[in-house]
């Protein structure tokens, strides 16, 4: 009894002493008990059997101790995050990677949930794995899954999730390990963004671009490189050979180009082709090719591009077929045409040209004037018109005489500047007429205009009359009114202002001033009497230089209280730097007058008078043989121009032309005689000058302009 006792006893301290966590000398105390009893309770050979046992454990505890050491030695080196949950998702244990990753101690972590370290989403969708694992038994491997960083950042991982197991096999948890590779992902969005850029890029550029291997095989080609050959998209041509785009031959040529290009290094730059495309058109290309190599420099393909230039070449072809009419009319033209560079160089001459100088193109092209005229008079002449035309940056008309083979020939040239595409004058062109015969018939008309002269004067002195008539008529009665009633009250007024101002006390400075003031008055008011009486006196033409500006002046100052009452705004422009010019300033300030009071009739509720002046030169002058103007006006004569527009209703179309007729007039009855615009064009007339009324552009008024001719130095 007591023995048996003594060997369970033994039993239970040996056991005891070897399987559980007891401190190292207690441990051996009760495993060396435990034997004793054991010993002393058995027979020998129980006891060698109890031994053996006993050598078993231990070496089962030397055995679980280094598995021990291993999986610690992992969990604390292993770069990855490795991770153990019970089923409510409890973290029961961690590595020290995904501690460090956190920001914690790995016994910091045991017992928290995913929400401790991970956003709400993170949480929720590693939940629903690890539920789903738990049910179905099978793990989820290797895949990626976005994770928020501690800092708030993102990060990417590569998971496996599998079931945890107890030794009898039911699920208790989950385990996993997940590995960062956020670079990685990285690099991989970065490496598709620049494919699709590069993609986008082929794909947008027009020129047909490819990459094919040396068996022939496209291996990249673009958008537009699919359109040529009828392909839906690029995918459709990848992988194939030109023969399944071109006719053998074509398809042929193009191998042996390739493998040109790769063997001997022989590369195509610009090279020009024509090929059909699958729509039937004819295409036009450049074609450049080059060859491919990899990273060891071995040629393994080329790349070429095709740019489509059949648009160029139509536009080519049109712009040939059109030099190819123009020069077919210029060369049947009968008058000689020419165009000069800048720099004076003949750049093209038409057959009209030739046979009047006797010369061929080639040997005038790439001249200058003075290469082939060798007259240094004559040549400046020339030059003096070609100088003109670029400086004014205008066509300019003129008469010149010609030598040519078969003798002299007057010309009527109109030389013009030449543009580029920028608006840039690149040269000069010129077309002559032929005038000779006309010339010989204005020689013929000037005879019998010398017979003439004679009726001229007596037309002339006619003519003055009728001027002053209609002037006496529209300012008669106001000069003689202002004489008789204004200036011998004026008079009177400037007497008593004497009388005024020996009366005054020494001191009285303030009235002083206010009787000077009435004095200029007084001037002023006497200035206009004499005015008025002078504008009103019958004489002959008369004349001298004067100041256009002055001229508008001093007609302003003779209406500028009628303009000022009726509500009229006057504007005058002058031009500050105007030539003087030579004409009556009675007759000039007769026509501004005419032509300010009748602008303030057609104002009747008030408006702007507006006066501009400005110089100009003489173009495009018709001359009438019949007239009887006092000089004839020639192409670039410098003249002034003065310029009258007004507010009001304008002219009406249907009475423009009659406006000159005499006795001719659109205003009540006693308003006017119908001579005024009559006799105002006849003396701009005699001044060499005209006298043109219009519209103004727009509406909204009329427009007088009077031209007279600057004094001849």
């Amino acid at each position: 009894m007591f023995a048996l006792m003594g060997a369970i006893l033994g039993m239970l301290l040996t056991v005891l002493a070897v399987g559980h966590d007891i401190p190292g000398m207690m441990r051996w105390v009760c495993l060396g008990l435990g034997l004793s009893m054991l010993m002393v309770s058995v027979s020998g050979s129980a006891r060698l059997e109890l031994f053996e046992s006993q050598m078993r454990l231990r070496k089962t505890r030397r055995e679980r101790d280094e598995i021990e050491r291993y999986f610690s030695a992992l969990m604390d080196t292993m770069p990855a995050w490795i991770f153990f949950k019970d089923r409510d998702s409890k973290f029961l244990q961690v590595n020290k990677a995904l501690a460090d990753y956190s920001g914690l101690k790995p016994e910091d972590i045991k017992g928290e949930s995913d929400s401790a370290f991970l956003d709400e989403e993170s949480t929720r969708k590693n939940r629903e794995d690890e539920i789903e694992i738990l049910a179905s038994g099978v793990g989820r491997e290797r895949f990626i899954e976005k994770e928020s960083t501690p800092d708030g950042g993102i990060a990417w991982v590569i998971t496996s999730k599998l079931p945890l197991r107890d030794k009898q096999g039911r699920i208790i948890g989950t385990f996993g390990v997940s590995s960062d590779v956020t670079e990685l992902i990285e690099t991989q969005q970065t490496l598709e963004k620049e494919r699709n850029t590069l993609r986008t890029l082929l794909d947008s550029i027009p020129d047909s671009i490819y990459i094919r291997d040396r068996g022939g095989k496209y291996i990249v080609v673009n958008r537009a490189l699919a359109d040529l050959v009828g392909a839906d998209d690029p995918q459709g041509v990848t992988g194939k050979t030109p023969y399944d785009f071109f006719p053998d031959d074509k398809a042929q040529i193009l191998i042996v180009e390739d493998a040109k290009v790769m063997d001997v290094g022989e590369t195509v730059i610009n090279q020009s082709s024509i090929v059909s495309a699958q729509d039937g058109d004819t295409r036009h290309l450049l074609t450049t090719k080059v060859p491919m190599r990899d990273r060891d420099g071995n040629v393994f393909g080329i790349l070429g591009i095709n740019r489509d230039i059949t648009e160029q070449e139509k536009a080519r072809k049109a712009v040939r077929q059109t030099e190819h009419r123009i020069q077919e009319i210029v060369d049947n033209s009968p008058s000689p045409m020419y165009a000069k560079s800048v720099t004076g160089r003949y750049l093209m001459v038409n057959r009209r040209y030739e046979e009047l100088f006797g010369l061929k193109s080639e040997d005038v092209v790439g001249k200058t004037d003075m290469e082939i005229i060798g007259d240094e008079a004559v040549v400046k002449e020339l030059q003096k018109n070609d100088k003109l035309v670029l400086e004014r940056r205008e066509p300019i008309q003129f008469e010149e005489t010609l030598t040519f083979k078969d003798g002299q020939h007057a010309y009527v040239s109109m030389k013009f500047p030449m543009r580029d595409l920028d608006g840039e004058i690149y040269a000069m062109g010129g077309i002559s007429t032929d005038i000779t015969e006309r010339k010989k018939a204005e020689r013929a008309l000037q005879e019998l205009n010398q017979e003439l002269m004679q009726t001229h004067e007596n037309l002339t002195s006619a003519h003055e009359q009728l001027i002053q008539a209609e002037k006496m008529e529209s300012v008669g009665r106001l000069a003689a009114g202002v004489a008789h009633e204004v200036k011998n009250p004026l008079a009177m007024i400037g007497m008593g202002l004497e009388l005024l101002t020996r009366r005054l006390p020494e001191g009285d400075t303030k009235s002083k001033e206010t009787i000077e003031r009435m004095k200029r008055g007084i001037d002023r008011a006497k200035k206009i009497v004499r005015g008025l009486v002078d504008y009103s006196s019958d004489r002959r033409l008369e004349f001298h230089s004067h100041d256009p500006n002055r001229l508008v002046l001093e007609a302003l100052e003779l209406v500028e209280y009628q303009l000022i009452e009726g509500g009229i705004t006057i504007e005058f422009t002058p031009d500050k730097e105007l030539p003087w010019v030579d004409a009556d300033q009675t007759k000039i300030e007769q026509v501004l007058v005419n032509l300010f009071i009748n602008a303030m009739h057609s104002m009747e509720d008030g408006g702007t008078l507006a006066i501009r002046s400005e110089r100009v030169s003489r173009s495009n002058v018709v001359h009438d043989e019949g007239s009887r103007l006092r000089d004839r006006a020639h192409e670039g004569d410098e003249m002034v121009r003065i310029i009258v527009t007004d507010t009001g209703k304008g002219i009406p179309e249907e009475v423009l032309s009659k406006l000159f007729d005499p006795f001719f007039t659109t205003k009540a009855t006693g308003k006017g005689t119908g001579l005024g615009l009559t006799v105002s064009r006849k003396i701009a007339e005699l001044h060499g000058g005209e006298l043109v009324l219009a519209n103004r552009e727009g509406g909204g008024g009329a427009m007088a302009t009077l031209t007279l001719r600057v004094m001849k130095t």
